[in-house]
């Protein structure tokens, strides 16, 4: 991977992306098939291997180098599935219940154009539950309308100051 033009962390981001989404694709076709009593012996020795490659790559990650808004994007992603598992605590109880995660993943996103945070998009898989999380709310770096005061002197120093 040192032959890469893109930073060895990208790299291996990529690579546990295809990992993973392979993991969940079987682990999903697994759960169909042991409802109609399929045999599984392939399937399954196919995600231990997974599992084991995975559980490699992490490794890598944890320990790459960590230079751009890109990198630290996989790096952050990767720890929300396999340090945090916030994806799935997300996915359970929703974005409303995380306001300022949702709102550094959305900024976070923003920064890295076409950047997709591989574990929320797996976790959050019932329809518009990523795009929930994800939506544009703003600028970055201003306050949100609901963060701005709203009356005393408060207010008056927020007109003042152009917010």
């Amino acid at each position: 991977m040192s032959g890469c033009s893109q930073s060895s962390m990208v790299a291996l981001y990529k690579r546990w992306t295809e990992l993973e989404d392979e993991h969940h694709q079987i682990a999903a076709a697994i759960g169909c098939a042991q409802s109609i009593g399929t045999e599984l012996g392939l399937a399954r020795e196919r995600q231990a291997e997974l599992l084991l490659e995975i559980s490699s790559v992490v490794a890598e990650i944890r320990d790459a180098p960590v230079t751009t808004v890109e990198d630290f994007a996989a790096l952050l992603d990767v720890a929300l599935e396999h340090e945090l598992d916030l994806a799935g605590d997300i996915a359970s109880w929703g974005p409303h219940d995380y306001p300022m995660t949702a709102r550094l993943l959305r900024a976070l996103s923003r920064m890295v154009p076409g950047f997709e945070f591989n574990s929320l998009r797996r976790w959050l898989s019932s329809p518009g539950q990523f795009e929930q999380l994800m939506e544009t709310v703003g600028p970055i770096d201003g306050p949100r309308p609901v963060d701005r005061p709203r009356g005393g002197l408060a207010a008056k120093a927020a007109m003042t100051l152009g917010l």
